[in-house]
């Protein structure tokens, strides 16, 4: 939780992402920048440490530059689309619960 999470480590977010709680609050970590087939956008891949990830939820994005507290590099996107990424091979998921790595459309643009 130390090196995920800057916030107060008794908080919700906190508790909920040492339990990997699916019905808490949504923590998810973009690892990685995926291309995908359509020019110019890309998947974003990472893994969902609390709460559950889902097609059409709207989610704050924390830049690489956010600073807790402070509402510089943070932008509120809606999720478009959820996938499963196998190796090469994409398939479209309804919700993706804590525990799992999931690839996101539409956040690539903020």
């Amino acid at each position: 939780v130390e090196n995920l999470y800057e916030g107060p480590k008794d908080d919700e977010a906190a508790v909920s992402i040492r339990n990997c709680n699916a019905e808490g609050p949504l923590v998810l970590y973009v690892s990685k920048m995926v291309p995908t087939t359509d020019k110019g956008r890309f998947y974003a891949f990472g893994r969902v440490f609390s709460g559950t990830v889902k097609t059409g939820q709207k989610v704050r994005i924390m830049g690489a530059n956010f600073v807790y507290g402070k509402k510089d590099d943070l932008f509120v996107k809606s999720i478009q689309r959820t996938v499963l990424m196998m190796g090469r091979y994409v398939e479209p998921i309804e919700d993706v619960p804590a525990g799992n790595t999931v690839g996101l459309v539409g956040v690539d643009q903020y």
